[in-house]
C-alpha cells in the first residue's frame, strides 16, 4: 500500500516535467533547436528581427496580466519583433549572472537624478542599478518602436517625427507629451504626404505659371533694364540700328566700344555735379620747397 500511494506522485511527476519544459520561458541562446539572440547583426532590432522571420517569436498569449502591453498599438512583423526582444530580456533577467559592475548608463548621473526629487533623503545600493536597467530597457524598446516607423516610410535616418509616431501608438508613453507632443506626428505625417504629391509631377496651377512668368520678364526685357546708365538718345539709336530678333536670345549684346561712351570723355570736367558744389579734383600736389621757402 505504502509503496503504491508513493509511486503514483513519481509518475505524475514525470509526466507533468515536460509539460513545464514546454509551457516555460524560450531561451533564445542558440542551444537544444533554439535560436541565437545574435547582437552583432544589426543591433537588439537585428537580432529580434531574424528571429521573427525564422518564425521562433512567441506568440502574443504569452504576455498576460502586467506584460499585455508589451506590443500595443503593433501588428504583424514589428509586433513579433518587439515580442521577441521582451521574452529575451524577460528570460536573462529570471536566469543569467548578471554583473552589477557593468552598465550602459552612469551610476553617477542616475543618482542625480534621483536626488532631484525633493522627497528622496536616502538612495539604496540596490536603487541605481535597477533604475540604469529600466532605463535601458525603455530606451531600447523606444528606439526599436521608432526605427519599425522610419522602416515604414523606407528610410535609413531615424527622425524626432519617427519618435513622436512611436509614443503616439501606445499609451505607456503618455508621460512623455509634453517633451514630444502627439501634434508633432500628425504635422509631420501631413508635411510628408504633401512634399510626396508634390515630389510626383503634379502640374502647377494657372496663377502659379502666370506669377513666375512675372518675377522672370524675357531676355529683351532684362536687357533694356541693363541699359539704365545709357543715354536716352543713344538707347534709341541702338535699337534703330539693331531691330530686335524674333528669338529673344539672338539679340545682340552692345559692343565694349559703345558702352564706354556712356561716360564723358573728359572726367575732369564736373560741371554736371555743379548743383552739389563740388570742386574740381586736383591732380598734382603743391611743392613743398615753395611753403619752407615762405616759412623761412
Amino acid at each position: 500500500m505504502n509503496r503504491n500511494t508513493q509511486q503514483a506522485p513519481v509518475g505524475q511527476v514525470q509526466q507533468s516535467h515536460p509539460q513545464q519544459q514546454a509551457g516555460g520561458p524560450r531561451k533564445y541562446d542558440g542551444i537544444n533547436g533554439n535560436p541565437l539572440y545574435d547582437q552583432g547583426a544589426g543591433g537588439h532590432y537585428g537580432a529580434c528581427q531574424k528571429i521573427a522571420l525564422a518564425g521562433a517569436a512567441p506568440s502574443p498569449e504569452v504576455f498576460t496580466g502586467t506584460w499585455v502591453n508589451v506590443s500595443q498599438g503593433l501588428s504583424g512583423q514589428p509586433q513579433e519583433i518587439l515580442n521577441v526582444y521582451w521574452q529575451n530580456q524577460v528570460t536573462r533577467l529570471e536566469t543569467d549572472e548578471h554583473d552589477f559592475k557593468l552598465h550602459q548608463l552612469p551610476l553617477a548621473r542616475i543618482k542625480k537624478v534621483m536626488k532631484a526629487d525633493p522627497e528622496v533623503k536616502m538612495i539604496s545600493a540596490e536603487a541605481p542599478i535597477l533604475f540604469a536597467k529600466g532605463c535601458d530597457i525603455f530606451i531600447t524598446e523606444l528606439t526599436m518602436r521608432a526605427w519599425i516607423h522610419a522602416e515604414e516610410n523606407k528610410r535609413r535616418t531615424l527622425q524626432r517625427s519617427d519618435i513622436a509616431s512611436a509614443l503616439a501608438k501606445s499609451d505607456m508613453f503618455d508621460f512623455l507629451i509634453d517633451i514630444v507632443p502627439r501634434e508633432e506626428a500628425a504635422s509631420n505625417r501631413r508635411s510628408a504626404g504633401h512634399a510626396a504629391q508634390q515630389s510626383a509631377g503634379a502640374p502647377l496651377p494657372q496663377g502659379a505659371a502666370v506669377q513666375q512668368m512675372g518675377n522672370h520678364p524675357p531676355p529683351a526685357q532684362q536687357m533694356h533694364q541693363q541699359d539704365y546708365g545709357m543715354d536716352p538718345h543713344m538707347q534709341g539709336q541702338f535699337l534703330q540700328q539693331q531691330p530686335l530678333a524674333q528669338d529673344p536670345s539672338a539679340v545682340p549684346y552692345p559692343q565694349y566700344s559703345q558702352q564706354t561712351q556712356m561716360y564723358p570723355q573728359d572726367m575732369g570736367n564736373m560741371q554736371m555735379y555743379g548743383g552739389y558744389g563740388m570742386a574740381p579734383q586736383q591732380h598734382g600736389m603743391p611743392p613743398q620747397q615753395s611753403d619752407v621757402n615762405e616759412e623761412s
